[in-house]
């Protein structure tokens, strides 16, 4: 058994963060800001902290920084949640994003309870200079992230262990209706998350943060979780064998493939089939996404990627900002984003990223 202590401000979150550490067989030590989690600490050493970032008295980072600066709290493992990316995240010993899925978080406890970090103390963020009018707007969004995005975390996991329980497992209806209250607050979840980052981008804050990884991994990755999510539809991956190097924000790119696939079956028709491809082409990496559905209007094309657009025959769903969020990312990233569709035989989309130099 490992103690864990658990920082949280909103008490229907700690009430349930502590009760699955419990259930996971440990101890729990709640704090409802970060000032009394960092005396619980000194008072109490934890084998591991959750913090989330945005509490009274004292953020998630600024506990710690200070627990990192304490030679008898340095090597705790710290897992920070927080609805948005604040400065200081990488120095965690892992981050989630609210809203936290159950089995995500069993398991991100589980191994920070078996893993020591290193004793080399986290670099300091060097915070860049930022125009006052921008620092209180990018608060603000960071506070209507928390404060949306915090009751959405909570109705999620509590949904979630509803429907561990054995009586709701076992009646058709009541299953039924905790999935689909699941799935609706998905939706909200991707509404906001699309809400705050189309602010950021027309504040030019959006940040990538760029690592050099195997693009050919991630891709084989990101294609057997859809068919272990969409098990109806046949996802092919092509061209994916040999490992391919590339610098990418791996969070930001599987939001575009998220996406492109995610409107792939949506509007894939009858046919239930997906082709994702990678090829190369001079100095750039092309993923295309292709389906055999309803296809696009060729007027409706160029049209696609522009902020609340919605095209004919969507269906009222949507929000249009996916597709305006994922061109600007890819470019960001120094790449693009185009569609080819025809109505009745479907739609290709291509997302080109550079080769490393």
């Amino acid at each position: 058994m490992s103690l864990v202590l658990i920082a949280e401000d909103e008490d229907a979150m700690l009430d349930i963060f502590a009760q699955i550490v419990e259930d996971l067989g440990h101890r729990a030590l709640r704090a409802h800001d970060g000032e009394a989690a960092l005396l619980l600490a000194r008072t109490q050493p934890p084998e591991l902290v959750v913090s989330d970032h945005m509490m009274p008295r004292r953020t998630g980072v600024e506990l710690l920084r200070e627990l990192r600066a304490d030679t008898a709290l340095r090597e705790v493992p710290f897992l920070l949640l927080s609805a948005a990316r604040p400065p200081g995240l990488e120095e965690a010993t892992a981050f989630l994003a609210k809203p936290v899925d159950l089995d995500t978080f069993e398991t991100a406890v589980r191994r920070l309870l078996r893993v020591r970090p290193a004793t080399d103390a986290a670099p300091e963020a060097r915070p860049g200079a930022v125009h006052p009018d921008g620092a209180m707007r990018e608060e603000m969004l960071n506070w209507v992230a928390h404060e949306i995005k915090t009751p959405l975390s909570s109705a999620r996991l509590n949904a979630q262990m509803l429907l561990r329980r054995p009586s709701v497992r076992a009646d058709p209806d009541e299953r039924k209706h905790a999935e689909a209250i699941l799935r609706q607050l998905d939706r909200m979840n991707g509404l906001v998350t699309s809400i705050l980052d189309a602010a950021r981008l027309s504040d030019g804050k959006l940040l990538l943060r760029q690592e050099r990884g195997d693009f050919a991994s991630f891709l084989q990755g990101l294609v057997q979780e859809w068919r272990e999510l969409q098990p109806q539809v046949d996802f092919r991956l092509v061209g994916a064998e040999q490992p391919l190097q590339l610098s990418f924000d791996s969070e930001r790119v599987r939001n575009i493939l998220n996406n492109l696939l995610s409107n792939a079956v949506k509007y894939g028709g009858e046919r239930k089939h997906v082709e994702v491809s990678l090829s190369l082409s001079p100095g750039l990496a092309v993923v295309h996404v292709r389906d055999w559905g309803q296809g696009i209007a060729a007027a409706e094309v160029p049209n696609i990627f522009e902020r609340f657009h919605r095209a004919d025959g969507a269906g009222g769903s949507g929000h249009g900002l996916g597709l305006y969020i994922a061109s600007a990312i890819a470019r960001m990233h120094g790449g693009s984003l185009s569609a080819k569709s025809s109505l009745g035989e479907g739609s290709t989309f291509s997302l080109r990223l550079p080769l490393m130099r």
